[in-house]
């Protein structure tokens, strides 16, 4: 079984040599600047809590390339799979826990669903906060608890928020587990409040630090309209024509359609709820509450993200769904001698489920991604062929050869001090040419939407501003971006930046268009 799962986990190998995705590259570019000593959104403006820069920041120094994000999305996962085993050992069974481990490394693998091999959600937020709030899980579950336990599960808590505000929704399950699993004996109301009161107050102290740290340092004002917000539109925009309530009971049923993990970990949290329901004050039934709550508040953070449907938003429920998919159907198989058909039967939903035909087939995806990764990580394939993997259909805002071509080429015209400026949504060209960004607005859709454009520091014309002091070498148009299928843009940033006359006579006045490609307008100062 430990071969096996050995196995499952290498099967992510060949993603090590995937390129960076925008997202990931934005994270990084922040993170350089951390590591630079610039405060918090001073240099890098972004809309996510300073966590999942600080993280970026200690990958990038360990290891500057872009393969640090499948290294670190592998290694987390491989964690993860530990942690689920640990899970199972404490409160279940062996069984339990290396089922759900093998379940979750093999359908949580970005390669088997996501398009473009996963490239966008290998190492998230979402990823290290599943990973957070599966450590904080094993402890909760340890059969002799200690109060430094419930410390540290407080200190994960607390990181999880800083990575995303909705990783708070997980106090719900540390909650429900701390009061079913005990630390000895029958459950206790005074020992599980006594806990929780250890958790609040070491999450709180891993919260309100942080927060006098950035006040201190003068950022809190973009703390505040960063994070808060900006976050705050950005997710209420995405319920126009449908409710929050709505989409919660909507998201789970489509994802189940399209995604094997959510179809198994429905039926699972089915068949243990309904296990609940005929004996509501038995042990085993109060610990598939403990998974049960797990998957509900996964749920629960995932709608307070919005209803993009953005496939990282997703990666947070995968160790609950698997655990909740050992725990639903491990009763059918116990006593598989006497009742060969049921496990026939699952086996046979299992294939249908992965060698379904076109976008939702799971196995063949697996299989040409895999192949195709392992191609390029062996050299068969030359960079450039691979990179056409990954971009170029009419709505990518990534397109991952023309993001490397740019950077080559800004790298071997510019100078190492000079500043480059990007407009649009492709901060991988600063990591890549190793150039700052002339504006801390390294991406463009804050400045497109004009947000909080009567604060100082904010809107087209603080980037006019940073702009005429910086004076970049290069400034990169990106024409295809935010225009299409965002709800509060109307055009692309190269579009809104000819439309805004400020920023136009900029342009024209001190650069001369260089060349165009599909994806940008590249711009040189005269």
């Amino acid at each position: 079984m430990v071969a096996m799962l050995v196995a499952l986990w290498l099967l992510r190998l060949p993603s090590l040599a995937q390129p960076m995705a925008a997202d990931q590259s934005l994270y990084a570019y922040a993170g350089q600047q951390l590591a630079a000593g610039h405060a918090p959104y001073a240099a890098a403006w972004d809309q996510k809590p300073p966590g999942i820069h600080v993280v970026y920041s200690v990958l990038w120094s360990v290891w500057p390339h872009e393969s640090v994000v499948p290294i670190a999305d592998m290694a987390a996962a491989g964690l993860v799979a530990v942690l689920l085993v640990v899970i199972g050992r404490r409160r279940f069974t062996e069984g339990v826990g290396l089922g759900a481990a093998a379940v979750f490394l093999f359908f949580a693998n970005p390669s088997l669903v996501q398009r473009m091999s996963g490239v966008f959600v290998r190492a998230q937020c979402e990823t290290f906060i599943a990973l957070a709030i599966a450590m904080a899980m094993a402890l909760v579950a340890a059969e002799r608890r200690k109060t430094w336990h419930v410390i540290v599960v407080g200190l994960l808590l607390g990181c999880a928020f800083w990575l995303k505000y909705n990783a708070a929704a997980y106090g719900l399950a540390v909650i429900v587990g701390l009061m079913v699993w005990p630390r000895d004996g029958e459950p206790s109301w005074r020992s599980g409040l006594r806990d929780i009161r250890w958790v609040t107050g070491a999450g709180a102290l891993t919260v309100v630090l942080p927060v006098l740290a950035m006040g201190a340092a003068g950022v809190w004002q973009d703390l505040h309209l960063a994070t808060v917000t900006y976050n705050i539109a950005y997710s209420g925009e995405t319920f126009q024509g449908t409710s929050p309530l709505g989409y919660l009971v909507a998201f789970p049923i489509e994802r189940a359609r399209n995604d094997a993990l959510w179809m198994l970990g429905g039926v699972g949290a089915i068949l243990a709820t309904v296990r609940w329901i005929r004996a509501p004050l038995s042990a085993p039934a109060l610990c598939d509450v403990v998974i049960l709550s797990w998957v509900a508040a996964s749920c629960l953070s995932i709608l307070i993200n919005g209803a993009r449907e953005l496939p990282q938003y997703f990666v947070q429920a995968a160790p609950a769904l698997a655990m909740m998919t050992a725990l639903g159907l491990a009763p059918l198989l116990s006593n598989w001698r006497a009742r060969p058909l049921v496990p026939v039967a699952m086996m046979a939903v299992l294939v249908a489920a992965c060698l379904r035909p076109g976008e939702s087939g799971h196995l063949p995806k697996l299989i040409e991604n895999t192949r195709d990764d392992w191609s390029a990580l062996t050299g068969s394939t030359d960079r450039p062929t691979y990179l056409a993997r990954f971009g170029g259909r009419d709505r990518d805002k990534f397109v991952a050869r023309e993001v490397e071509d740019l950077a080559t080429s800004i790298k071997a015209t510019t100078a190492p001090t000079d500043a480059i400026y990007i407009f649009g949504y492709s901060p991988g060209v600063l990591l890549k040419s190793e150039r700052r960004s002339a504006s801390r607005f390294h991406w463009s859709r804050p400045v497109v939407i004009e947000f909080a454009s009567g604060t100082p520091g904010y809107g087209s014309d603080a980037l006019l501003a940073d702009l005429a002091r910086e004076r970049p070498a290069v400034v990169a148009l990106q024409k295809q971006d935010w225009g299409r299928g965002d709800q509060t843009v109307e055009a692309h940033s190269s579009v809104f930046f000819h439309r805004t006359p400020t920023l136009e006579t900029w342009l024209t006045s001190g650069y001369a268009l260089e060349r165009e490609t599909p994806l940008y307008e590249v711009w040189r100062r005269r």
